[in-house]
């Protein structure tokens, strides 16, 4: 197998956008990273992908650490100057290979929604896509009863009180995967799955993964949603 090479690309073109009426950050990187096609090779022949232990509806596996590093080597700059985290101040970072692999009526409420990692504004989400597939990627959304594009520690107590109130019983819940607009969620902006294109975002972000209603939830790292997710906390 090829060496992975932790590298930017030559040709990578990194966007920055502030997007929706509460200006959410995104920054957005095609061509990133040099060695995606080996990092994707790495998940094939591995392949020891396991059910998530948190609330990711699908399996991951351990990426190598070096993958880490190279996210905040290459996009360290725009962590300090776009989203105003320090690089110094990161408490915790991880990165997983993960694949979505659980069906529509298997799902929780709050995977059938838009969701935010966590309320603390001091940490990013990371999507990396290791394959291109149609109709899939990520979506940003605003709640319509609150008018909430992200959801903070001031925001949380509100928010929750209107989800359970608008979704009290499972026979009340929405059905399946959101996938654009709805009554109570109105789609922001929306980006699609395109190799080795990454998205950056504040974990506060009301967000959700775009799936296909033709997807057929394959664990197969070569041919399924294969995606590079990571998480980072900022003191």
């Amino acid at each position: 197998m090829e060496p992975i090479v932790y590298e930017l690309c030559e040709d990578a073109n990194i966007d920055c956008y502030r997007v929706g009426n509460e200006q959410q950050e995104v920054l957005l990187v095609d061509s990133f990273l040099q060695g995606s096609l080996a990092l994707k090779e790495l998940a094939i022949q591995q392949n020891e992908f396991a059910k998530a232990d948190s609330f990711y509806p699908g399996v991951r596996m351990q990426v190598p650490q070096e993958y880490t590093i190279a996210l905040i080597k290459t996009l360290g700059f725009f962590m300090e100057q776009f989203f105003q985290l320090e690089v110094r101040q990161i408490k915790n970072a991880v990165s997983k290979f993960s694949i979505i692999t659980t069906s529509p009526n298997n799902l929780d409420l709050l995977q059938r929604i838009p969701h935010f990692d966590s309320p603390s504004r001091k940490g990013l989400a990371v999507v990396h896509y290791l394959q291109s597939i149609p109709s899939m990627g990520t979506a940003l959304y605003r709640h319509r009863p609150t008018n909430f594009e992200y959801v903070d520690d001031d925001r949380y107590s509100r928010y929750m009180a209107h989800i359970q109130e608008r979704y009290p019983t499972e026979d009340k819940y929405p059905e399946g995967y959101i996938n654009g607009s709805t009554d109570q969620f109105e789609e922001v902006v929306s980006f699609d799955a395109v190799f080795n294109r990454l998205l950056m975002y504040r974990g506060t972000s009301l967000h959700s993964g775009k799936i296909g209603k033709d997807y057929n939830f394959d664990p197969n790292p070569a041919t399924g949603r294969l995606t590079l997710t990571s998480f980072f906390e900022f003191k």
